[in-house]
């Protein structure tokens, strides 16, 4: 079967173009239902609308492709098995996984996430979309991508010619910020940090609010760490995971007697993210100094770049996700790009370095 191909559509607003989104669905219905919805909103094109998992594997290694609309549930390859084969594609696209049986904040949906999903959607039956369903499938997917990161020109970045700044030997608190593809990172990063009781570790990963506790769930497995939900007012503690909820930004204040305590706020970030991770890094270079070591992982597009100036400008200092193995080098790229990156590892050698650089001054 040939790929049904749509152009794209005209009158988007200057320097702006739309979403260019493959459908893939074993359902001839959602594949009609969901290119009709695609169509109707200038935001998107339809690139095309495929039957398999297979038929998009082929289809992203020709043709450019911004979103892939991915069903959970087909025949032959499923969507967890296609998943990592369209990530691994040089042109780095984003994959919302659409699913009748996998509900949202499930375990399953968020096996999709760690593996480099940008969403998971609970699917209503074929023939059923409720205007109220598409109206919050849209709002989500316009979402993934701002209009700002679409039209730039992705620039060349060479990782081995990444001006480095000195590596920070002063730990007082480590802040992880991560997006797409960045669960996995995290998990080898807090378990490389186990058991290590001597400062506050604070945790931002786009995830939406109803993901949360199991990615809770899922870091308290990684850790003999207490790991928290940060909530607005929570004194901060050493040791201890304090991870932003889906609802606010994670920041950091000082109380009239110098306790540190989370802030959560619901500013506008500039790249639109929520969680966003540049309140995090901001409040962390605010309140802890030289003492702030940033750690930025996987994601599209440059949130965390300004917290990153934040960090630099305050004496603390950067780790960035090396290209290898990101999903995505949007946000760790730009970090690197702007030289404001200390090191750019695996994230299996970032604990180490961060233990490494803390036990210099400890002893």
């Amino acid at each position: 079967m040939r790929p049904a191909i749509a152009d794209p559509h005209i009158g988007q607003a200057a320097g702006q173009r739309p979403i260019g989104a493959l459908i893939v669905d074993d359902s001839v219905v959602v594949r009609r239902i969901m290119s009709k919805v695609l169509s109707a909103d200038q935001r998107f094109f339809v690139a095309g609308a495929v039957a398999s998992g297979d038929q998009a594997i082929e289809f992203v290694r020709t043709r450019p492709v911004d979103l892939v609309l991915l069903d959970m549930q087909m025949p032959g390859l499923d969507g967890l098995q296609v998943l990592p084969r369209l990530l691994d594609s040089e042109r780095k696209i984003q994959v919302v996984l659409l699913s009748g049986n996998c509900r949202e904040g499930s375990e399953l949906a968020l096996q999709a996430l760690a593996l480099g999903a940008s969403d998971v959607v609970a699917k209503p039956s074929a023939g059923h979309f409720s205007d109220q369903f598409v109206e919050h499938l849209l709002d989500r997917l316009v979402h993934l991508v701002p209009a700002s990161e679409r039209s730039r020109t992705p620039e060349r970045v060479d990782e081995a010619a990444a001006r480095l700044r000195a590596v920070g030997n002063l730990v007082r608190a480590v802040g992880i910020g991560a997006s797409t593809g960045g669960i996995g990172a995290i998990l080898s990063v807090i378990g490389g940090l186990d058991g290590l009781a001597a400062f506050p570790i604070f945790i931002t990963q786009h995830l939406p609010a109803n993901f949360q506790p199991l990615f809770a769930d899922q870091l308290r497995r990684a850790t003999r760490a207490p790991v928290v939900i940060a909530e607005d007012g929570m004194p901060v503690r050493s040791g201890t995971v304090h991870v932003a909820p889906g609802h606010a930004h994670l920041s950091l204040v000082k109380d009239a007697r110098g306790q540190v305590m989370v802030k959560l706020t619901n500013e506008r970030c500039l790249h639109g993210s929520f969680p966003a991770v540049d309140p995090m890094f901001t409040g962390l270079a605010r309140v802890y100094g030289a003492g702030a070591c940033g750690v930025i992982l996987s994601g599209m597009g440059r949130d965390g770049l300004a917290g990153a100036q934040a960090i630099a400008e305050s004496g603390g200092w950067m780790i960035a996700q090396d290209h290898e193995t990101s999903a995505v080098w949007g946000m760790p790229g730009s970090v690197a790009k702007a030289g404001l990156a200390s090191a750019i590892l695996a994230p299996d050698a970032i604990a180490p370095l961060i233990i490494e650089q803390w036990k210099t001054l400890a002893s």
